[in-house]
């Protein structure tokens, strides 16, 4: 004859359902620091890309308000005319004045 093997029913603890909810808590903890941590490097960089672009594009503005002034510079004008043996002539001139 066989023996007759009782099975004994397993319990969940409290305790065991304790260290189980710890486990996965402090795995999701270290999950979730390293990606906030990695994000925020990211998006630490992309501050400093874009600032440096930002820096970029001031200097080139401010040259190219240089540039301008100096192409508005009515002695510039009248350089070029000279020049180009052109000459003023008062007659041809219409002065506009506003109240």
């Amino acid at each position: 004859m066989g023996r007759v093997v009782k099975r004994k029913r397993r319990r969940i603890r409290l305790s065991g359902l304790a260290v189980v909810l710890f486990s996965f808590s402090l795995i999701a903890w270290l999950f979730s620091s390293l990606l906030v941590n990695t994000m925020n490097t990211r998006l630490t960089m992309k501050i400093q890309s874009m600032n440096e672009e930002l820096a970029l594009l001031k200097s080139q503005n401010q040259s190219l308000t240089y540039e301008i002034a100096s192409l508005e510079n009515k002695d510039r004008v009248f350089a070029a005319a000279a020049a180009a043996d052109l000459d003023q002539v008062s007659d041809n001139i219409i002065s506009v004045t506003g109240e």
